[in-house]
């Protein structure tokens, strides 16, 4: 009984680290998404404004 507590635990454990693993993906950055970061750091961290 123990056996299948801790089998079911540790299921619930992996499928949870699977879906963040597949949250965390993201789609590449577009050229403008790099010119805002870039402006960004170069204005002293805030984000570019439009």
């Amino acid at each position: 009984m123990i056996t299948y507590v801790i089998l079911g635990i540790t299921f619930l454990y992996t499928v949870i680290q699977i879906a963040r693993y597949a949250s965390r993906q993201r789609r590449p950055l577009t050229r403008e998404d790099i010119d805002e970061r870039l402006l960004a750091a170069l204005n002293g961290g805030d984000r570019a404004r439009e």
